[in-house]
């Protein structure tokens, strides 16, 4: 006997079909002659063999549905391909230059996925505020944190505040919301709310390295440099193989005169992470002690890490320009006007490195990328 794959009845093994659904064994169908020799196959056996036949056969439409959808694909893409090409073609045909076409296009796609990675990032971060929400109105609370999300998404961080504010003080011992929003607020340069919200995660958790390396940078745009450099170097005792909070406390150490100290952060942050910033704060570093080839050989490094770093670049010239190299200084010149046409003290040729230039903003990338703060519109974004 054999089962039938369909509906389970019971059939004699002569059968071609079901007598009960009409459904076809799966089971070569006609009576075997009787051979000793060759063992009887109990009806489990046969069983089995149905099953995976059948499962065969669903596998088999499986890939034939995939091989159709991949054939789709190929055909959209064919066509897109084509219509790429005579764009192409056409600008061309019209003289516009497209030698950097791909390279910005690879840029775009690049930017992209950054932003789908830091959306899901701060999805998962709203989440983790409400899973410590403890208070007895969570869809109030809920309605806040949704609101202050789709805000931030459309980088519209500004009118969050409004929402994450009215939601901390609805839930003052949420510590993932107490760093969002004065994440939020360093991003929008409001630091002294900034340093509120902290002071009261620190009080919850005063070993959380994010915390305590934001309220260090904080204290810096605010002059309080003492108060900087005791959170900075708490930073980097907390998290050793930070590159962020070697470069940061190096930078503050710089601007506080000790400049010793400053050089062995700065070259540790380097061997954690190379980074076109932290080698141009070397080389304002070593500018100032008078050590010139040693500040054009990190400014060097800084452009070939970063060949859109225009004040990299422009402090490149101006020393090769005091070591009398003029054509070298002339091309840094070309390209850092060329990649910030707007900056007119690119054409005054000042001779040193400004304070705007060597200010901790430099890092602001860095500080970011570890961190991984949350973007804010029109915040300036230095590499």
């Amino acid at each position: 006997m054999i089962h039938c794959q369909n509906c389970t009845t019971r059939n004699s093994l002569n059968q071609e079909f079901c007598w009960k659904c009409g459904a076809k064994l799966l089971v070569p169908s006609g009576a075997a002659p009787f051979d000793p020799a060759i063992p009887f196959m109990e009806e489990h056996v046969l069983e089995r063999i149905s099953a995976l036949e059948y499962s065969v056969n669903v596998l088999t439409k499986r890939l034939d549905s995939l091989m159709e959808t991949i054939e789709r694909v190929a055909a959209s893409n064919f066509i897109d391909h084509t219509m790429i090409e005579t764009l192409t073609d056409s600008l061309e045909s019209a003289g516009i230059d497209l030698a950097n076409l791909e390279a910005d296009w690879r840029r775009r796609i690049d930017s992209r996925i950054l932003e789908t990675e830091e959306v899901d990032r701060l999805g998962g971060r709203m989440q983790r505020i409400m899973d410590a929400y403890r208070g007895s109105d969570r869809k109030q609370f809920g309605l806040w944190i949704e609101k202050s999300y789709d805000l931030l998404v459309a980088d519209r961080a500004t009118e969050s505040l409004h929402f994450l504010k009215l939601a901390f003080d609805h839930d003052p011992a949420n510590f993932e919301l107490g760093r969002l929003l004065a994440e939020v607020y360093f991003q929008s340069k409001e630091y002294t709310s900034a340093k509120e919200c902290l002071t009261q995660v620190l009080e919850t958790k005063p070993d959380h390295f994010e915390a305590t390396l934001l309220m260090g940078l904080i204290q810096q745009r605010k002059g309080n440099l003492r108060d900087a450099q005791e959170k900075l170097e708490s930073a980097v005792g907390l998290k050793k193989d930070s590159a962020a909070a070697h470069a940061t406390l190096g930078s503050l150490l710089a601007e506080v005169g000790n400049k010793q100290r400053a050089l062995k952060h700065l070259a540790t942050a380097l061997k954690l992470k190379p980074s076109a910033p932290v080698h141009f704060l070397m080389g304002g570093i070593y500018y100032s002690t008078g050590q010139h080839k040693r500040a054009i050989q990190h400014l060097k490094q800084a452009t070939a890490l970063d060949p859109e770093f225009g004040e990299a670049h422009y402090q490149l010239g101006l020393l090769c320009l005091e070591m009398n190299w003029l054509r070298k200084a002339q091309e840094c010149f070309k390209m850092a006007q060329a990649l910030n046409p707007r900056e007119r003290r690119y054409r005054r040729r000042v001779r040193s490195f400004s304070e705007d230039a060597t200010g901790p903003d430099q890092l602001n990338g860095l500080v970011r990328e570890e961190l991984r703060l949350v973007r804010c519109l029109g915040s300036k974004r230095t590499k």
